[in-house]
């Protein structure tokens, strides 16, 4: 009901990045939180669903919490954990490598869990 609703604490809305392995979903992060976390990870492949929060500017109580999750085959049980765990999906597609199986299975898990899905192109 409202009333429920209006009762349920506030939190940080929680994005989630999705997207083919090396497609820049790491890098995005990195550079809204001025870390090198990219350059560091094996083969250059994010191997663990990771998540930092910011806060919020001009004095706004919450700001968001960001979910990066590994674009490799082998993870998609780690992706559709994290599609069930987000409020937007931000689908990262580099433009020089396009739509990949992962990048298909990333919008079939937002149409699964009716979650609304952003497309950065890279």
């Amino acid at each position: 009901s409202a009333a429920e609703l209006a009762e349920l604490p506030l939190r940080p809305p929680v994005v989630t990045l999705m997207g083919h392995v090396d497609h820049g979903k790491t890098s995005l992060l990195d550079a809204l939180r001025g870390s090198s976390i990219a350059a560091g990870e094996a083969g250059g492949i994010t191997q663990a669903i990771s998540a930092f929060s910011v806060g919020a500017s001009g004095g706004r109580e919450l700001g968001a919490t960001f979910i990066d999750t590994p674009g490799h085959e082998l993870f998609a049980a780690m992706r559709e954990r994290g599609a069930h765990a987000t409020d937007l999906i931000v689908l990262v597609v580099a433009l020089d490598a396009g739509v990949q199986d992962t990048t298909r299975e990333a919008i079939r898990y937002a149409s699964e869990v009716q979650c609304p899905l952003v497309v950065a192109a890279n």
